[in-house]
């Protein structure tokens, strides 16, 4: 099977750039987008696992912790690396998502070309210079 990321993401804007930016950048790694952890479940049921997770903070601070822990208390999950994308900048709130299981916290830029220059970083870390 293909290796694919799974991203939790509800803000039809963020998805929009983020596809135009995976169509830019061409990363040949498909992103399979999901609004809820429920939906997790299904896809992964007829995709395998994801190689990575992306979980969009959505600026609703624990929220993240929340569903980080969720996903975290499934023993078929604890290998997978998470990825959390927020908003928050404080140094305790960051250090909190880490101690629940992230693996990485990306604080979300502020334009489309920093938008685009993280998601091709992050593409070649994950993808190219990280085992998973």
């Amino acid at each position: 099977m293909q290796s694919y990321v799974l991203m939790i993401q509800t803000d039809a804007d963020d998805i929009l750039i983020t596809e135009s930016a995976l169509t830019e950048i061409g990363t040949g790694i498909p992103v399979k987008f999901i609004a809820a952890l429920e939906e997790m479940e299904p896809v992964v049921a007829t995709t395998g696992k994801p190689a990575v997770i992306l979980l969009n903070d959505r600026g609703t601070m624990n929220r993240g912790i929340h569903l980080l822990k969720k996903i975290r208390s499934s023993e078929s999950y604890t290998h997978i690396p998470i990825v959390i994308l927020g908003e928050y900048t404080t140094e305790d709130y960051i250090h909190e998502i880490y101690r629940a299981g992230a693996n990485t916290y990306i604080i979300k830029p502020s334009t489309v070309s920093e938008t685009r220059k993280k998601i091709e970083t992050f593409f070649t870390y994950w993808f190219e210079v990280a085992a998973t």
